[in-house]
């Protein structure tokens, strides 16, 4: 088995790696857009891959994408690919993407060609294992920002590798990571591991329930509160409806889209927990407004129209953010948008989306791999100071260095 990292080895994001078997298989795990730079770099800003057989090319050369889940540096490039090549996505995961691309279209976003190729995506569900030729995959569904994301185990070639894509613990699913490693994975030749939190050790690794408690109290001592999150982080969408009906707040968002978002997440997800049981309503409407005034409200807001007609309509509120602290560093003028619509005196209520130092030594000691690739790091050498038992070396007493930062390696 060979792998190749085309790109992410040394960025968070945008991360390409190829798997090619014996007999010629190549398949492409994530095909990711790079992130917005928290500075001026155009030559970091540019998001096109160019690859033989991928991308470009009279022949297709490769035999299969598969997405780990639907965030842009994840999937972004989806619409790059050659259309004789097949992506393969989780199903509850295309359903979201298609809403978010929909979204994107109608605001001439994104051009309507997209909804076309997003209709071809092959999707899976867990605990189903599917053949790529002679490469099985095996999808283990895993806690993330993104609802229905999924590791990938890679065996061919006598070699088993796992894919983690992006995983934490610390949220509404993270209890059932490693009891599903240790049943479904166990030892492993090589893994490809997300090294995101290595280099922001100072964000909070608050739980997601921790979350919940917070704004149970807040909204407790507030009447009108707005939250601005991610439309698709549903972990925290669900928190935060739990909390306001739990203070017999009216829940309210913004929109029809991101209604139909998380009617589609109650009627498939399995735990109770994603179950809005239909106690949502849409700002606009007359009834909604003077409820919202009698019952007090917690309204999840975007940077829109809409969104700043509400803060006009109530300004006695408490506004919470809760995404990622930089995006309203005055220095990342891509999200200035952003910064004009956040009050100053905002509160921020927020957690990772990806593991601790702790949750990677856990998954490393689960699987045990004869072999680390970091991946989706700008620190990826910090793997080296995570003490991990499977590596103490005991006749020398010092820690073995089986990580490795090789663009090309064979396992």
């Amino acid at each position: 088995m060979e792998v190749i990292v085309h790109r992410g080895t040394h960025q968070i994001g945008g991360c390409v790696t190829e798997i090619k078997s014996k007999k010629g298989t190549r398949i492409v795990i994530d095909i990711g857009s790079n992130l917005p730079s928290m500075r001026d770099d155009e030559e970091y800003e540019k998001t096109e891959i160019d690859l033989a057989g991928l991308t470009n090319y009279e022949k297709p050369l490769f035999d299969a994408v598969l997405v780990t889940h639907y965030h842009g540096d994840h999937i972004g490039l989806f619409n790059k690919i050659l259309p004789e090549i097949p992506i393969y996505i989780g199903e509850i995961s295309k359903e979201i993407f298609k809403r978010v691309q929909t979204r994107l279209v109608e605001i001439k976003k994104a051009p309507k060609e997209d909804l076309e190729i997003i209709k071809r995506f092959i999707t899976f569900r867990i605990p189903n294992e599917f053949y790529i030729k002679d490469i099985k995959i095996k999808p283990i569904e895993v806690d993330h920002s993104a609802f229905n994301a999924h590791m990938f185990l890679i065996e061919c070639d006598g070699k088993r590798l796992l894919h983690t894509g992006d995983f934490r613990l610390h949220g509404q699913r993270g209890k059932a990571v490693i009891p599903a490693l240790e049943r479904y994975i166990g030892k492993v030749d090589c893994l490809i591991c997300e090294g995101t939190t290595l280099s922001r050790e100072k964000e909070s690794t608050n739980t997601e329930w921790d979350l919940q408690e917070q704004a149970k109290q807040i909204f407790k001592d507030n009447k009108s509160t707005f939250v601005l999150c991610s439309s698709t982080n549903i972990d925290r969408i669900a928190a935060i409806h739990k909390a306001a009906i739990e203070c017999n707040r009216l829940f309210v968002v913004c929109d029809r889209y991101q209604l139909d978002l998380l009617m589609y997440i109650d009627k498939v997800a399995r735990s109770d927990y994603y179950k809005f049981n239909g106690k949502m309503r849409v700002y606009g409407k007359d009834d909604v407004l003077e409820l919202m005034k009698k019952m007090g409200f917690v309204m999840l807001v975007r940077a829109n129209y809409i969104s700043k007609h509400a803060l006009k309509e109530f300004p006695e509120n408490k506004f919470i953010y809760s995404q990622w602290l930089n995006y309203l560093n005055k220095e990342n003028t891509r999200y200035k948008y952003l910064q004009d619509f956040v009050p100053k005196d905002y509160v921020f209520l927020h957690t990772s989306g990806h593991a601790d130092r702790e949750s990677i030594v856990k998954v490393c000691e689960t699987v045990r791999p004869k072999k680390i690739i970091p991946i989706h790091s700008e620190k990826p050498e910090e793997f080296m100071n995570l003490r991990i038992r499977q590596l103490w070396n005991k006749n020398s007493r010092r820690w073995r260095n089986n990580w490795d930062l090789i663009r090309k390696s064979l396992i």
